[in-house]
C-alpha cells in the first residue's frame, strides 16, 4: 500500500526504440527507377536522384570558404606530428635524457621568442 506524500517521486526514464525494416534491394530498385524516369523525362516533378550528389556538392562548396583555415590546420597537424616523431626517436636513441633536454630547451626557446 502506498502512503500519500507531499513530494512527487521521479518515475523511471524509459527508452523506447521503434524498430524499422530496411530493405537495401528495394531502396536500390526505387533509386534506379527514379533515376531512369528522370533521364527519360517521364515525370515533371523534380526527382531526387540520391544523397551522394547533394552531399558531394555541399562539401565542395564549403571547402572553398574554408581554404585558408584548412591550410593552417594541416600545417599545425604536420608540425605536431614531426615533433612527436622526433621526440619518440630521441627517446629510442638517447633514452630518458631527451625529456630533460626538452625541459631545458623549451624555456630557452620561449625566452628567445619573447625577446624578439
Amino acid at each position: 500500500m502506498k502512503l500519500p506524500s507531499l513530494t512527487k517521486q521521479a518515475k523511471y526514464q524509459r527508452f523506447q526504440v521503434v524498430p524499422r525494416y530496411y530493405d537495401p534491394i528495394k531502396e536500390d530498385i526505387a533509386n534506379r527507377t527514379s533515376r531512369i524516369k528522370a533521364e527519360m523525362g517521364m515525370s515533371d516533378a523534380d526527382i531526387d536522384v540520391g544523397y551522394s550528389s547533394q552531399i558531394s556538392g555541399s562539401f565542395r562548396k564549403n571547402m572553398k570558404h574554408a581554404k585558408g583555415q584548412v591550410d593552417k590546420t594541416a600545417m599545425m597537424r604536420l608540425i605536431i606530428f614531426v615533433v612527436l616523431v622526433l621526440f619518440a626517436g630521441g627517446f629510442v636513441y638517447i633514452g630518458t635524457e631527451i625529456f630533460y633536454l626538452t625541459l631545458l630547451y623549451v624555456p630557452f626557446y620561449l625566452w628567445k621568442k619573447i625577446r624578439k
